[in-house]
Order: C-alpha cells, then sequence, then structure tokens
C-alpha cells in the first residue's frame, strides 16, 4: 500500500467520524460545521482513491500517453514530433474520470443504475455549493450521510468493476474506526 491508498482510507474514516461527530451534536450549533467536515473530507477520499486507482491503471502495459492524461490529469503536447506528457495539470471533472475508468478498464455500466448514483450527484452539487458558494448552503445529517452512502457504494462499484474485489472498508459502512 502506497501514501496516496493510506490517505484515500484516512480521509474516508475521517468523513465517517465527523458524521458520527454531527450525530452527537444533532440539534446544538457544532452539527452544521462536522456536517461540512464529513462532506468535504468524503469527497476529498474519493478524490483520492481515484488518484490511487488512476496512477495503478496508468502504469499497465498499452496504455498510451492520451489515456494517462487522463488518468494522471497532466497535459500532452508534441516534442520532437512524438507525444510526450507535461508536468502541466490537465484537470477533468471527477464523474469523467470515473466514467473513463469504468469504461476503458472494465465491462460495467456507466451511469451505474444504482439509486445510489442519484444520491452522490446530489452529494456532488451540495460539495460544489460548499466550495463554490453563491448563496445560503443546507448542509445536514440526512443529506451528508446519504452523500456518504453513495460515495461508498461508488467505490465498491469501482473496485468490484476494475480490480473484481470490493473495497477494504465496505462492509463497515458509514461506521468510522476512528475515535478523535
Amino acid at each position: 500500500m502506497n501514501d496516496i491508498d493510506i490517505l484515500s482510507r484516512r480521509l474516508l474514516e475521517q468523513a465517517k467520524r465527523f458524521l458520527e461527530l454531527a450525530v452527537e451534536q444533532q440539534g446544538k450549533e457544532g452539527e452544521f460545521p462536522y456536517c461540512v467536515a464529513a462532506l468535504l473530507s468524503g469527497f476529498s477520499a474519493l478524490e483520492a482513491h481515484v488518484n490511487a486507482i488512476a496512477e495503478e491503471l496508468a502504469e499497465r502495459k498499452g496504455c498510451g500517453i492520451l489515456e494517462k492524461s487522463i488518468l494522471l490529469e497532466k497535459d500532452f503536447k508534441l516534442i520532437s514530433g512524438k507525444y510526450s506528457l507535461t508536468k502541466s495539470l490537465k484537470m477533468y471533472r471527477m464523474e469523467d474520470r470515473i466514467s473513463f475508468i469504468l469504461k476503458n478498464f472494465s465491462s460495467v455500466t456507466f451511469p451505474p443504475k444504482e439509486t445510489w448514483w442519484g444520491e452522490f450527484a446530489d452529494g456532488t452539487q451540495l460539495r460544489n455549493d460548499l466550495v463554490h458558494p453563491k448563496g445560503e448552503v443546507t448542509v445536514d445529517i440526512p443529506t451528508v450521510r446519504r452523500a456518504l452512502l453513495a460515495i461508498i457504494e461508488l467505490l465498491e462499484y469501482i473496485y468490484r468493476a476494475v480490480f473484481t474485489k470490493g473495497h477494504p472498508s465496505y462492509n463497515r459502512g458509514i461506521h468510522s474506526n476512528l475515535t478523535f
């Protein structure tokens, strides 16, 4: 397990723990910040997991420059008559990278037809509303719980599709193994 794998799992456990703390603070002033921390940590965990998966896939034999560019979020250009990756960042939407991974490295359908996909889309919108605020944003325990469950289901879906085994912490659901 490398550093990004460790970070991705730690972020997911932190997100779940923040949700547990929000539940403990339910109806009090502390509920909102814990909900925000849970949601943002959950999406950071997802991105870290996708980055870890993408790094591994980019090392596979037969992976070309365009595929590596998308997987590693690096730009490419023509150098001495040959396409090469650059150090420049080339960002893609999370959903686009996930779609690319699933369509090119598995045989599952995308977007998934499961009900959690809609919850993931709602959670993504809420995350975007928080990160790029333009007005009042309502963040509550049920909404964050649904978003975290959707992230966990999505990770399980990706892991089973790409690696044919489930995500290591899937069976714990939204229960954290942390105690801070």
